[in-house]
């Protein structure tokens, strides 16, 4: 009759603070890879993730890149909006103001993400009659982002575009932010997140708007 033999574990025991430490390690581990997964598959919780990061300096617009897209796009077509009271504006119309334009959408983390920064923004310059702000949702679902924006206690105001974005302008990243000098010239373009609360920003309106 075959027998077999199973020796003992030879290997050096594991002292009670080594699997301490084990144990922490692992729970640690756990507790990260947990949070990652909220956050990649939440948009709620991938938006605070990114908000955190903005807190800490991350994400700042470069007010400076106006210079580099100035030229680019000087012959910009006029940009058409309906507003969620059924009222028509234009970048035409709203000459010569400095118009603030961001394309968003209610689903996306970044957008939600940098929506108080705007709404800070917003509120600095809502009674300033020589910047105009235009959140423009890519959904053109006008009750939806009415409600988000209620929702979240934004003033902003939303709109749908009329006529089609230029692939020069919008090349499909959400969010997009626009600035349209008084002439109706791009002076500012950015794709992605950033932190328009940023007082630097808010300078730049200022001296762009007078």
């Amino acid at each position: 009759m075959l027998r077999f033999f199973v020796p003992w574990d030879t290997s050096p025991l594991l002292t009670m603070k080594q699997k301490s430490k084990l144990s922490t390690s692992n729970i640690t581990f756990g507790i990260l890879l947990i949070l990652t997964v909220i956050i990649l598959v939440n948009a709620d919780a991938k938006s605070i993730f990114l908000r955190g990061l903005m807190g800490v300096g991350l994400y700042q617009p470069d007010v400076e890149a106006y210079a580099r897209h100035h030229e680019s796009f000087a012959n910009i077509p006029d940009l058409t909006f309906k507003s969620s009271d059924g009222d028509t504006i234009s970048l035409a119309k709203l000459k010569p103001r400095t118009v603030f334009v961001n394309y968003w959408a209610t689903w996306c983390p970044p957008c939600m993400a940098e929506m108080p920064a705007i709404n800070k923004l917003y509120k600095q310059f809502k009674d300033d009659p020589t910047v105009a702000f235009i959140m423009v949702d890519v959904d053109n679902d006008l009750p939806k982002a009415k409600a988000f924006m209620q929702k979240h206690g934004y003033d902003l105001p939303v709109y749908a575009s009329i006529t089609q974005v230029p692939d020069t302008l919008m090349d499909g990243t959400i969010p997009t932010t626009m600035v349209f000098g008084r002439d109706g010239s791009l002076i500012y373009k950015h794709s992605g997140i950033a932190d328009y609360g940023n007082v630097h920003f808010a300078d730049f309106l200022n001296l762009e708007g007078k």
